[in-house]
Protein backbone atom coordinates (compact mmCIF):
# COMPACT_ATOMS: atom_id res chain seq x y z
CA UNK A 1 0.00 0.00 0.00
CA UNK A 2 1.34 3.41 -0.87
CA UNK A 3 2.25 5.63 2.10
CA UNK A 4 0.06 8.39 0.65
CA UNK A 5 -2.98 6.11 1.05
CA UNK A 6 -2.15 5.18 4.67
CA UNK A 7 -4.00 8.15 6.28
CA UNK A 8 -6.96 7.47 4.02
CA UNK A 9 -7.05 3.79 5.04
CA UNK A 10 -6.71 4.70 8.74
CA UNK A 11 -9.60 7.15 8.48
CA UNK A 12 -11.76 4.58 6.70
CA UNK A 13 -10.98 2.00 9.42
CA UNK A 14 -11.90 4.50 12.16
CA UNK A 15 -15.19 5.27 10.43
CA UNK A 16 -16.01 1.56 10.09
CA UNK A 17 -15.18 0.90 13.75
CA UNK A 18 -17.51 3.68 14.88
CA UNK A 19 -20.35 2.34 12.78
CA UNK A 20 -19.82 -1.29 13.77
CA UNK A 21 -20.90 -0.58 17.34
CA UNK A 22 -24.35 0.33 16.05
CA UNK A 23 -25.08 -3.32 15.32
CA UNK A 24 -24.39 -4.41 18.92
CA UNK A 25 -26.90 -4.17 21.72
CA UNK A 26 -28.09 -0.74 22.71
CA UNK A 27 -27.06 0.58 26.14
CA UNK A 28 -29.72 2.20 28.30
CA UNK A 29 -30.04 3.55 31.80
CA UNK A 30 -31.88 0.92 33.83
CA UNK A 31 -33.34 1.98 37.17
CA UNK A 32 -36.57 2.25 39.12
CA UNK A 33 -37.47 5.01 41.59
CA UNK A 34 -39.33 2.45 43.71
CA UNK A 35 -36.06 0.58 44.37
CA UNK A 36 -35.72 0.72 48.18
CA UNK A 37 -31.96 0.07 48.12
CA UNK A 38 -31.21 3.07 45.86
CA UNK A 39 -34.31 5.28 46.13
CA UNK A 40 -32.74 8.52 44.85
CA UNK A 41 -30.84 7.08 41.93
CA UNK A 42 -33.68 7.25 39.44
CA UNK A 43 -35.57 10.53 39.68
CA UNK A 44 -37.23 12.21 36.73
CA UNK A 45 -34.02 14.19 36.31
CA UNK A 46 -30.74 12.80 37.47
CA UNK A 47 -29.56 14.83 40.45
CA UNK A 48 -26.05 16.11 41.10
CA UNK A 49 -26.04 18.41 38.08
CA UNK A 50 -27.17 15.67 35.67
CA UNK A 51 -24.20 13.41 36.50
CA UNK A 52 -26.02 10.18 37.40
CA UNK A 53 -24.60 7.66 39.86
CA UNK A 54 -25.41 4.92 37.36
CA UNK A 55 -24.10 4.20 33.88
CA UNK A 56 -25.99 2.88 30.83
CA UNK A 57 -26.20 -0.92 30.82
CA UNK A 58 -25.90 -3.29 27.90
CA UNK A 59 -29.41 -4.41 26.91
CA UNK A 60 -28.39 -7.76 25.41
CA UNK A 61 -30.42 -9.51 28.15
CA UNK A 62 -33.63 -8.07 26.66
CA UNK A 63 -34.48 -9.98 23.48
CA UNK A 64 -34.44 -7.68 20.45
CA UNK A 65 -33.88 -4.50 22.50
CA UNK A 66 -33.32 -1.54 20.20
CA UNK A 67 -34.98 1.18 22.31
CA UNK A 68 -34.45 2.90 25.63
CA UNK A 69 -37.51 4.08 27.57
CA UNK A 70 -37.96 6.66 30.30
CA UNK A 71 -41.31 6.45 32.09
CA UNK A 72 -42.11 9.20 34.58
CA UNK A 73 -45.23 9.66 36.67
CA UNK A 74 -47.56 6.89 37.76
CA UNK A 75 -46.50 3.28 37.10
CA UNK A 76 -46.87 -0.10 38.78
CA UNK A 77 -48.65 1.39 41.78
CA UNK A 78 -45.98 3.98 42.46
CA UNK A 79 -45.00 7.49 41.48
CA UNK A 80 -41.56 8.36 40.15
CA UNK A 81 -39.37 7.37 37.24
CA UNK A 82 -38.37 4.13 35.62
CA UNK A 83 -35.80 3.63 32.88
CA UNK A 84 -35.44 0.41 30.93
CA UNK A 85 -34.53 -1.38 27.69
CA UNK A 86 -37.29 -2.29 25.25
CA UNK A 87 -37.74 -4.22 22.04
CA UNK A 88 -40.74 -2.02 21.17
CA UNK A 89 -41.03 1.67 20.37
CA UNK A 90 -43.49 2.84 23.02
CA UNK A 91 -43.70 6.32 21.50
CA UNK A 92 -43.45 9.72 23.14
CA UNK A 93 -46.54 10.97 24.92
CA UNK A 94 -47.99 12.12 28.23
CA UNK A 95 -51.35 11.23 29.71
CA UNK A 96 -53.25 11.88 32.93
CA UNK A 97 -53.97 8.78 35.00
CA UNK A 98 -56.46 8.31 37.82
CA UNK A 99 -56.77 4.92 39.44
CA UNK A 100 -59.68 3.80 41.61
CA UNK A 101 -59.42 5.53 44.97
CA UNK A 102 -57.16 8.35 43.74
CA UNK A 103 -58.17 11.88 44.72
CA UNK A 104 -56.33 13.48 41.81
CA UNK A 105 -54.99 12.86 38.33
CA UNK A 106 -51.33 12.00 37.89
CA UNK A 107 -49.37 13.04 34.82
CA UNK A 108 -47.53 10.07 33.35
CA UNK A 109 -45.12 10.33 30.40
CA UNK A 110 -43.32 7.84 28.18
CA UNK A 111 -40.20 8.83 26.23
CA UNK A 112 -38.68 6.35 23.77
CA UNK A 113 -35.33 6.77 22.01
CA UNK A 114 -32.89 4.58 20.10
CA UNK A 115 -29.32 5.65 20.91
CA UNK A 116 -26.99 4.60 23.72
CA UNK A 117 -27.79 6.28 27.04
CA UNK A 118 -30.52 8.44 25.54
CA UNK A 119 -33.03 7.77 28.35
CA UNK A 120 -30.98 9.64 30.94
CA UNK A 121 -32.20 13.21 30.59
CA UNK A 122 -33.81 15.07 27.74
CA UNK A 123 -30.49 15.02 25.93
CA UNK A 124 -30.82 12.83 22.84
CA UNK A 125 -27.26 12.76 21.55
CA UNK A 126 -24.79 10.04 20.72
CA UNK A 127 -21.06 10.75 20.56
CA UNK A 128 -20.37 7.87 18.17
CA UNK A 129 -22.49 9.47 15.47
CA UNK A 130 -20.44 12.64 15.75
CA UNK A 131 -17.17 10.74 15.42
CA UNK A 132 -18.49 8.63 12.54
CA UNK A 133 -19.86 11.62 10.62
CA UNK A 134 -16.71 13.68 11.16
CA UNK A 135 -14.57 10.77 9.99
CA UNK A 136 -16.76 10.27 6.94
CA UNK A 137 -16.59 13.96 6.04
CA UNK A 138 -12.79 13.97 6.39
CA UNK A 139 -12.59 10.84 4.25
CA UNK A 140 -14.71 12.43 1.53
CA UNK A 141 -12.61 15.60 1.67
CA UNK A 142 -9.39 13.59 1.28
CA UNK A 143 -10.80 11.64 -1.68
CA UNK A 144 -12.08 14.85 -3.31
CA UNK A 145 -8.66 16.49 -2.99
CA UNK A 146 -6.97 13.52 -4.71
CA UNK A 147 -9.27 13.75 -7.75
Amino acid sequence: MSTSLLPLAALLLLCCCCCLHLSWAIECYVCDASDTQNPFQCGEWFERFDQPDIQPQNCSSVHGATFCVKHVGRFEGGIGAKRFCSSKDLGNYCDYVRNKGDRMDYRSCIYTCDTDGCNGTNQLTNGRWGVALTSLLLLMLMIWQRC
